[in-house]
């Protein structure tokens, strides 16, 4: 399981993933099933899969830092391939 950030996921009531929570308050699940931020994934922290036949379930909660970057990316990306409408609001 990789989340955005653990912070994010398992955050009091009103804020976090109850999808995650509510296992971890039944004892189906720990926090240890927790392996890694996305973050960590991307810089090389924690290592990803060590093989194809391992599974990775990503949990996103919405940090919008990352979404902002994420956004960027896909500007940046647009703007090289000359592709997309600039947009005035």
């Amino acid at each position: 399981m990789v989340v955005e950030t653990r912070e994010a996921a398992l955050a009091p009531n009103a804020g976090g993933a109850n999808d995650l929570k509510w296992p971890i308050r039944d004892g189906d699940m720990s926090e240890d099933h927790l392996h890694a931020e996305i973050g960590e994934l991307i810089s090389g922290a924690k290592p990803g899969r060590s093989s194809a036949r391992q599974i990775t379930l990503y949990k996103s909660v919405g940090v919008a830092v990352q979404d902002a970057v994420a956004a960027h990316l896909v500007l940046e990306a647009a703007i090289k391939c000359g592709i997309g409408s600039n947009v005035t609001i």
